[in-house]
């Protein structure tokens, strides 16, 4: 009965220690994401501006900016992105700016239900105004080595954005940010990026709730204790 009572008092122990921890972890990235948010409206507080140096500087991310150049041949598909419940992909292509320099234009989702037919969307030739976000690179989970598969020339489908491998597949350097096209910019499509995915109240949420979940079980101790003398 002893050992019972024992085994019982350290799983107590253990689901405590592991709510508080949890919800330590969620306040935590709740500032984190709190911090981010703060930062994304004071640079969207800005108005748009024509930049054409420091465009990879954590000084410019999450700014609205216009930059001049053309599209490069090379057309990127980054799958599995789903939206309003339909199966697409989201366009990536690399554009040259006026300097001679590259960056990677995130042009919005497009609808893409036929998996065995991935078609290729046309992307304008002359020098173009584009207007968007300057936000980080983002490589993303994959579950395979292979992330690139070839679907004709300069027309590549993608698991994720890793600029590294683009580089290396296009042949010349990219900027490390990347610029998420505006709904009202040429060759642009449907915006789905967020720059926050959760929000830092969504966090302090959660964190309430497991330390709620804490005082549950921190109760629970008490009472199988004062029965246990009880008895």
């Amino acid at each position: 009965m002893e050992k019972v009572r024992w085994a019982a008092l350290i799983t107590f122990f253990a689901l405590f220690v592991l709510t508080l921890s949890l919800g330590i972890w969620q306040i935590n990235r709740g500032y984190e994401k709190k911090e981010l948010e703060n930062i994304y409206s004071l640079q969207q507080s800005y108005p748009i501006e024509e930049i054409t140096y420091n465009l990879d500087s954590e000084i410019n991310l999450y700014r609205s900016v216009s930059i001049k150049g053309k599209f490069l041949e090379d057309l990127f598909y980054l799958d599995n992105k789903i939206h309003n419940g339909k199966p697409g992909v989201v366009v990536m292509s690399p554009f040259e700016l006026d300097d001679g320099s590259a960056l990677m234009i995130s042009r919005g989702w497009v609808e893409m239900a036929d998996r065995n037919n991935f078609k290729r969307i046309n992307t304008p030739e002359e020098s173009l105004t584009l207007v968007g976000t300057l936000r980080p690179s983002s490589t993303g989970l994959t579950l395979s080595s292979n992330t690139t598969l070839k679907l004709e020339k300069a027309f590549f489908l993608i698991q994720a954005l890793d600029l590294s491998e683009i580089k290396s597949i296009i042949g010349r350097d990219l900027k490390a940010s990347v610029l998420e096209l505006s709904d009202l910019s040429p060759a642009s499509f449907t915006s789905i990026w967020k720059p926050i995915n959760l929000s830092s109240y969504r966090h302090f949420g959660y964190a309430f709730q497991w330390f709620g979940l804490s005082i549950v079980i921190l109760v629970g101790v008490c009472v199988y204790l004062f029965r246990g003398k009880r008895k």
